[in-house]
């Protein structure tokens, strides 16, 4: 009998927290620098060796997915044993996706022949046109990162690859979607995500307010509402998942679910933690070296990491907008409530009809 799991999602961090950039609103440098251990060694053969086994004795379909800081800064030589030691190991009915999200600084023709010969998802991180990108995405030194990034996206269109953007929504972000949106449209970039800013741990300094997230929403919607009206519909995954929500299907955004799912996040040395956002010294699960699956699912258990994660603070169950809003990300409540309850009141009025045309005319396809 084949006891394995359907599924098993592995985020993946080879490069602990080291990044060749410093952008100042990065939420895991921030959870970094409150660890006891901060910025780990790169990740070793045998850590790598251990995800690989465990994953693929554990589960039919493994997801890998290589997040940072920046994954790039492993090498590729460490990917590329990586795809070797899965390919090596994995039983025939095993089925193994990658995803690769990067600031694209350090990609070449031979990074973009590697991802398309592997069929790599990546996701390649900017804030807009270079000079809204670079207020906040700057280098050590301060210097601009939006020109590279371009000319690390042209590497993977030549080759080919799957991509997406993926864009931090700040306040100046908020303010200028209507010259970033086009931007990427009249640039090909048709795929898009977009992550409001997170909190920092500790400290006051807020990148985007609730009013702003709430106006951005508004006029994204607007552009993207036009873009499929136009017959050249854009992917915003936010507006997707609403879509397939209202037509009857599970979000597939984690932070869209309204309770926390089971995840693992390795850290270069092996340490496990239940979430991107939580990778704390006091939500380590364990190592995945000396740790089995069980084991790691127990401490998350004892944590109530998932039992705890749905909203009980604000009035969620009177709100009209429950269904779609679901309470929101638990990372981006505090003991006042969630963070964004406001922007999804203002959004939510003013594009349900909209939203619910668009489901309905893509259940009728």
């Amino acid at each position: 009998m084949d006891t394995r799991r359907a599924h098993i999602t592995m985020m993946i961090k080879p490069a602990s927290a080291a990044c060749n950039l410093r952008c100042d609103y990065c939420f895991y440098f921030d959870e970094a620098d409150t660890r006891e251990e901060g910025i780990r060694p790169l990740m070793s053969h045998t850590v790598a060796d251990a995800i690989i086994t465990k994953c693929l004795e554990t589960a039919k379909h493994c997801s890998f997915v290589f997040q940072g800081g920046e994954p790039s800064l492993a090498g590729l030589p460490f990917f590329e044993y990586f795809v070797s030691k899965v390919a090596s190991s994995k039983k025939e009915d095993c089925l193994v996706t990658y995803a690769f999200q990067t600031n694209g600084m350090l990609l070449d023709e031979k990074w973009a022949r590697f991802f398309k010969e592997h069929d790599f998802l990546v996701g390649v991180s900017l804030d807009g046109p270079p000079r809204l990108n670079d207020l906040h995405r700057k280098d050590r030194d301060g210097g601009k990162s939006g020109r590279s990034v371009l000319q690390a996206i042209s590497y993977l269109e030549k080759e080919g690859v799957k991509f997406n953007i993926l864009s931090v929504v700040t306040n100046e972000l908020a303010q200028n979607i209507g010259m970033a949106y086009p931007y990427f449209v009249e640039h090909g970039l048709t795929y898009q995500q977009y992550i409001p800013c997170m909190d920092m741990l500790e400290g006051e300094k807020q990148f985007l307010s609730a009013s702003a997230y709430g106006q951005f929403l508004k006029d994204l919607f607007d552009l993207w509402f036009s873009s499929y009206q136009a017959k050249k519909p854009v992917s915003v995954r936010f507006f997707d998942n609403l879509v397939g929500m209202i037509a009857g299907y599970p979000p597939e955004a984690c932070d869209m679910a309204g309770v926390c799912s089971i995840q693992y996040v390795a850290e270069s040395n092996g340490d496990i933690y239940p979430c991107d956002f939580y990778c704390l010294d006091s939500y380590c699960l364990g190592n995945i070296t000396g740790d089995e699956f069980a084991s790691l699912d127990k401490k998350r258990s004892i944590l109530r990491f998932i039992e705890d994660s749905p909203n009980s603070i604000d009035d969620c169950a009177s709100c009209p907008w429950r269904a779609l809003c679901r309470g929101g990300c638990k990372r981006y409540r505090s003991e006042e409530g969630y963070r964004f309850c406001a922007s999804m009141k203002i959004f939510f009025p003013y594009a349900i009809e909209r939203l619910e045309l668009v489901a309905k005319q893509m259940l009728a396809l």
